[in-house]
C-alpha cells in the first residue's frame, strides 16, 4: 500500500528552518572547552585565593571547589556576581575563553 504525503509549500522551508535554529540553540548552550592548567594560573594571577582559598573552599568567600553551577551561569557571576565584594570581570578583563578555563578548574577540584 503507497501512502502519499500531501505537502503544504512552506512544508520544505519551514523544516529546513527549525533544524537550522535546533544546531544554534544546541551550539549556544554548549560549555565552551576550558583548560583547567590555564584557569589555574588565572585563579592565581587574580588572587581568587584571597577570598576563595587556595583549594576553593578554604577561604572566607563562598565555596568554589567542585563547582555545581553550569557554565553559563558562572560566566554571569563572574561578569556581574551582584555582591559588593567580589569584583567584576568584564569581557575585556577577562574573555569568555579564559573564563572556560576557570570554569573547567573548578569542575575539577
Amino acid at each position: 500500500m503507497n501512502r502519499v504525503l500531501l505537502k503544504s509549500p512552506g512544508t520544505e522551508v519551514a523544516a529546513v528552518s527549525l533544524l537550522i535554529l535546533f544546531m544554534f540553540v544546541i551550539t549556544g548552550c554548549s560549555t565552551p572547552m576550558g583548560n583547567p592548567e590555564d584557569g589555574k594560573r588565572w585563579y592565581s594571577m587574580h588572587n581568587c585565593f584571597a577570598c576563595h582559598g587556595p583549594n576553593g573552599d578554604d577561604g572566607d568567600a563562598p565555596s568554589v571547589k567542585n563547582l555545581e553551577m553550569n557554565y553559563f551561569w558562572f560566566k554571569r557571576k563572574i561578569r556581574d556576581a551582584g555582591s559588593p565584594i567580589m569584583p567584576e570581570y568584564p569581557e575585556e578583563k577577562i574573555s569568555d575563553q579564559d573564563v572556560a578555563d576557570l570554569y573547567a578548574l573548578l569542575k575539577a577540584k
